[in-house]
């Protein structure tokens, strides 16, 4: 273990803005409190050495203390030196500070320990040691850490060995029953690690969802939609939409049968995919993209607490939907601005567009058009050069700058 903790060591060294050396410098003052580098930043750091994988300089880097978190994020923006920008956000629940140097994020927590008593609930926390701060982590190669003072690793549940065997373990029993979103987490890591899930961690995930809605030892009674379950799941895949795969993420979760974690009628296919691969392109919203079919729609917006604005979204893109298909020789002969004036005489927000795009069928071009070119085409006319020729304000005239707008528009087929 020695060769490895030397080689952790001399990469920690490395972190930018002299961070390792003011972590030292902060536990000398302090006693030898003990403050490890622990999670994703050290779990790559072992990827690369094992498996020779290189990658993208860290984004974030996690710390544990066994004492104050707010007093050593002090510290460190005290001492820091030649930085534009240091912020400190303060969360007082779970005693947890993030800092954020130059757009360089530092999440420093006090060790702890946490309790759920039903799925998707917030826990009850504890102060506690890094031992058994490891144990509330979610996959075992998430649970080591790295003792500053001592260069001590701490590999409890086998996490070194599950990185040179490329294996996704749960960290216990309870992982995914103590939060769910656990699963999309680990979709994600199987995707941008290419690790493979373990055959009991794939069977608790699956028996925890096939259990849906779960029981609340709170208040006795089923819960559809978990408080915090819609917020962390959300918060996952805003994450994996901006740094990964989200497609190689959804398939995941597919394959493993656990789909109905998000939209029990999503399947996974060639049409999906490049649905997916399109609401990316657009900058469309994804969370929309995979709840728009939804058998029970209400409640997959109670769930993932889909806002009113968003909920009119599906509602207008279910609408849409069938009405598209109720006379297909009718908008075959749809000129540009038909189509212009069918999509804005619906008011229709440019996200429903988007969905619709996505889904691909015979009119995507007719709306991709719209989205990116009809609706930004005025007429070369406005109000003030018709007054000039003798118009009065009014409807009239709003009906003639609408005219003149569709010639301009209609144009367009023939050039």
């Amino acid at each position: 273990m020695n060769d490895i903790s030397d080689y952790i060591q001399t990469e920690l060294i490395k972190t930018p803005f002299n961070l390792y050396n003011l972590i030292t410098k902060y536990i000398e003052f302090n006693n030898n409190i003990k403050v490890a580098f622990v999670g994703g930043y050290l779990r790559d750091l072992l990827i690369s050495k094992f498996h020779k994988k290189s990658f993208y300089k860290p984004v974030d880097i996690d710390l544990v203390i066994e004492g104050s978190s707010i007093s050593l994020a002090k510290f460190i923006k005290k001492n820091v030196i030649n930085v534009d920008l240091c912020l400190i956000k303060e969360f007082s629940l779970y005693n947890t500070v993030e800092i954020n140097i130059n757009d360089y994020k530092i999440d420093i927590a006090s060790a702890r320990k946490e309790i759920y008593s039903a799925p998707g609930l917030n826990p009850t926390v504890t102060n506690c040691t890094i031992e058994d701060d490891l144990k509330r982590r979610d996959f075992t190669i998430n649970s080591i850490a790295f003792e500053v003072s001592t260069r001590k690793i701490y590999d409890l549940y086998g996490g070194i060995s599950d990185i040179k065997s490329k294996k996704l373990n749960l960290l216990h029993s309870k992982s995914i029953s103590d939060d769910p979103s656990r699963l999309i987490r680990c979709a994600k890591y199987a995707s941008r690690l290419d690790f493979n899930i373990s055959n009991n961690s794939l069977k608790q995930s699956q028996e925890t969802v096939r259990q849906w809605p779960w029981k609340s030892s709170e208040i006795h009674q089923k819960m559809i939609c978990p408080p915090a379950l819609g917020i962390r799941i959300r918060m996952e895949l805003a994450e994996i939409f901006k740094h990964d795969n989200l497609n190689n993420v959804i398939s995941n979760i597919y394959k493993w049968e656990i789909i109905s974690i998000l939209n029990e009628n999503i399947k996974v296919d060639k049409r999906f995919s490049r649905g997916l691969n399109w609401i990316k392109k657009l900058n469309g919203n994804y969370m929309l993209y995979l709840l728009k079919d939804s058998k029970d729609l209400e409640k997959a917006c109670q769930r993932f607490l889909v806002n009113n604005s968003e909920i009119k979204i599906l509602e207008d893109y279910s609408n849409m939907k069938k009405i598209l298909k109720t006379n297909p020789k009718k908008f075959n002969h749809f000129s540009p601005s038909s189509w212009t004036e069918f999509i804005e005489g619906r008011n229709l927000n440019d996200e429903t567009v988007k969905l619709l795009i996505c889904d691909g069928g015979p009119y995507w071009r007719n709306l991709f058009k719209w989205l990116f070119i009809y609706k930004f085409i005025k007429s070369k006319k406005d109000g003030e050069t018709l007054k000039k020729e003798g118009w009065d304000a009014g409807k009239e005239m709003g009906k003639e700058i609408k005219r003149l707008r569709y010639l301009e528009i209609d144009k367009l087929n023939r050039n």
